[in-house]
């Protein structure tokens, strides 16, 4: 399974072996392996204890003494070192989640120790529970979600039984620490293609536990978004007292405001306003292209998703919405490139702030647009006079 491992795994390896403790590699790193993907995180059980593995890598960092694991870091990046579950290699993988991490390597046999099948499971494409799945749940509920996740992110089958044993975890979940719910949450709307594990939420009602009152419509409106979470996590939060469970997950606060932000101004095409003006008005609401472009994507998705009434409708706002977002964004950043300030408007003119100057600005703008070649000091100095002329004239 693994010819070579990189030197710094393989010499905390050996250093374990000279101290006289069984140690192997498990989990991600030879699911991965097995499945000819990259990979991103190295994982060793052993025998050691915590305390025998701090005396051993004095780099050690303790970052789950409750569980006897430290992290080593290595040339090859951390590695995480949990002693074994139980009191043998084969009692460790038994109290594992799911068969396809509870596949070990042992780096002195260079064969892989896989008990449960795990391997003939990540052939099938199927995610089973190491044993019982009611067991496997009860001992951490969060295993549930991330059944959801790991379902979605390698594109497997779930097994019968241990789908059959997540609607039992609903009633626990609200006791698991609320950073690992929103990590698994979060890395579930990350995948690929995160569909199959939303429904799965959806059938086994874990998603009126995390998501109350999602709309029915929700999955149809992800599965037509482009691949960014903060999107997708708005458009299942829509319709439901959004603020509350962003707060109850504790989504980090950039990402909670931007989705607030998104919700608030959702549909996009009846916050706009009317003319360029409501654009100009949109933008600064929004915060920025990005958001702007996410709040177009969203009510696009509800009019791929059947959920948007009058849709060819609302496509056309939606156009006529990007038209005018264009001409005032070309606007702003022609304005802001004028080769004439406000001050020096109001010096050539001789006025102070007020509306005047505004206006002024305004004219020299359209200028600009109609002909780049007008934007230098003397040729913008010239039309301002020009104007200012006309305007005394037509008092």
């Amino acid at each position: 399974m693994f010819d070579v491992l990189p030197e710094p795994v393989q010499a905390l390896l050996d250093a374990l072996a000279r101290a006289g403790r069984e140690a192997v590699l498990v989990g991600g790193c030879v699911r991965d392996r097995a499945r000819g993907a990259p990979i991103h995180d190295w994982d060793v059980a052993t025998s050691a204890t915590a305390a025998e593995l701090l005396a051993l890598f004095p780099r050690a960092v303790p970052i789950g003494l409750r569980f006897g694991t430290v992290m080593v870091p290595t040339a090859a990046g951390p590695v995480d070192v949990t002693q074994y579950r139980a009191a043998t290699l084969e009692g460790d993988l038994a109290r594992r989640d799911f068969t396809l991490n509870a596949i070990a390597f042992d780096p002195v046999s260079r064969r892989a120790i896989d008990p449960h099948g795990g391997l003939a499971d990540l052939a099938a494409h199927r995610l089973r529970a190491v044993g019982s799945a009611e067991e496997r749940l009860a001992e951490d509920p969060l295993r549930a979600l991330r059944a959801a996740r790991i379902a979605a992110e390698l594109a497997l089958e779930i097994d019968p039984a241990l789908e059959a044993a997540l609607p039992g975890s609903a009633r626990t979940l609200l006791g698991v620490a609320t950073e690992r719910v929103c990590s698994e949450l979060l890395r579930l709307l990350a995948a690929p293609v995160p569909l199959p594990g939303l429904a799965l939420l959806r059938r086994s009602g874990l998603e009126a536990v995390l998501v109350p009152q999602a709309r029915e419509d929700a999955l149809r409106v992800i599965a037509a978004l482009p691949p960014d979470v903060t999107l997708r996590l708005a458009a299942w939060l829509r319709g439901t007292a959004a603020a509350s469970v962003l707060a109850r997950w504790r989504v980090p606060r950039a990402r909670r405001l931007e989705v607030e932000t998104l919700l608030a101004l959702h549909p996009v095409d009846a916050s706009a306003g009317a003319g360029d003006t409501g654009a100009r008005r949109l933008r600064k609401r929004a915060g920025g292209e990005a958001q702007l472009e996410r709040l177009l994507a969203l009510r696009e998705a509800e009019c791929a998703a059947g959920s948007a009434p009058e849709p060819e409708t609302v496509r056309q706002s939606l156009a006529a919405l990007r038209e005018r977002l264009a001409r005032t964004q070309a606007q702003a950043v022609a304005r802001d490139e004028l080769a004439l300030s406000g001050a020096e408007v109001m010096a050539c003119l001789g006025v102070g702030p007020g509306p005047h100057v505004g206006a002024a600005l305004r004219h020299l703008l359209e200028r600009v647009l109609e002909d780049p070649a007008e934007n230098t000091p003397e040729r913008l100095r010239e039309r301002l006079r020009s104007w200012s002329a006309a305007q005394h004239g037509a008092r």
